[in-house]
């Protein structure tokens, strides 16, 4: 071996890339999300309005700057709707449980004052 990566030993996004391509080996689990992340936001940089970009003009390269920018936005985007999604329902869980326990507690004080009182009127 001379120092490649092989694609079963592939952790991240950049090591799927360089990694030595063998159709009997396949991208580890922990590496494939990466990898669908990564592969579509290339793909976005390289296309515009559905075609890829081939052209060595200078407006061509301001248009595919112009996509793959808009690429990263969306998809900085949407990772931060999934992280407020996710904080947001976590929140919720805690809300629910401190609800439960604030509850518990009153309902304790109030058994424990309703026996105070029956013993002292006995």
């Amino acid at each position: 071996m001379s120092g490649e990566i092989e694609i079963e030993e592939a952790k991240n996004a950049a090591e799927i890339a360089a990694a030595k391509k063998e159709d009997t080996k396949e991208i580890k689990n922990e590496a494939q999300k990466d990898a669908v992340i990564a592969g579509g936001i290339a793909l976005r940089a390289m296309a515009k309005d559905g075609k890829f970009a081939a052209k060595n003009e200078e407006k061509s390269a301001h248009a595919v700057n112009g996509v793959a920018a808009s690429a990263v936005g969306k998809t900085l985007s949407t990772l931060i709707i999934a992280i407020r999604n996710t904080v947001d329902s976590g929140l919720k869980t805690i809300n629910e449980t401190l609800a439960t326990v604030k509850q518990e507690d009153k309902s304790a004080e109030a058994t424990k004052t309703s026996k105070a009182t029956a013993s002292v009127k006995k």
